[in-house]
């Protein structure tokens, strides 16, 4: 006996769609501020961002910290060491590996969106109670760990058949 069809769901009410339209949105209006103030990239202030937050650690940390391919991550790179922003010093025990700091004036640009990226939060959520605020974090996290454990540990043809 064959299970009952699922009733579809509106594309305004997949979560995915919302997360990516807010996801999007927030992220272009406070990129407005870094590219126009600092001149960095998306991929540039994440990483940026990804190394203030887990220093010292390697590309290949930052890039599955910042969910990024290779190259980009090695071109936010590039930019950061460039512009100063980013120390990258050989690793003493593997010398095949670099580890990622900040720099002086790193820490001084990313305190500054840092600023301005939870001045934009807080006022997003402001709309929000103390308990719908603690609510959505929880509610986060319990979809972050059901995509983890439940959907993302298998392939999606092994996840379609399921």
């Amino acid at each position: 006996m064959k299970s009952p069809k699922a009733a579809p769901i509106p594309l305004e009410n997949w979560i995915g769609y919302r997360f990516s339209l807010i996801s999007a949105r927030l992220g272009e209006f406070v990129a407005l501020m870094y590219a126009s103030r600092h001149d960095l990239t998306v991929p540039a202030w994440r990483s940026l961002a990804v190394i203030a937050r887990y220093q010292p650690l390697t590309a290949k940390q930052l890039g599955m910290l910042t969910s990024s391919d290779a190259f980009k991550v090695a071109r936010a790179i590039e930019l950061l060491v460039r512009r100063e922003l980013i120390h990258r010093d050989v690793d003493k025990i593997d010398r095949r590996r670099a580890n990622l700091r900040l720099t002086a004036n790193g820490r001084k640009v990313y305190k500054d969106i840092e600023k301005f990226a939870v001045r934009v939060e807080n006022e997003l959520t402001t709309t929000l109670s103390a308990n719908e605020r603690a609510t959505l974090g929880e509610i986060l996290n319990k979809l972050d760990h059901q995509l983890e454990v439940k959907i993302r540990a298998h392939d999606w043809e092994k996840f379609l058949k399921g």
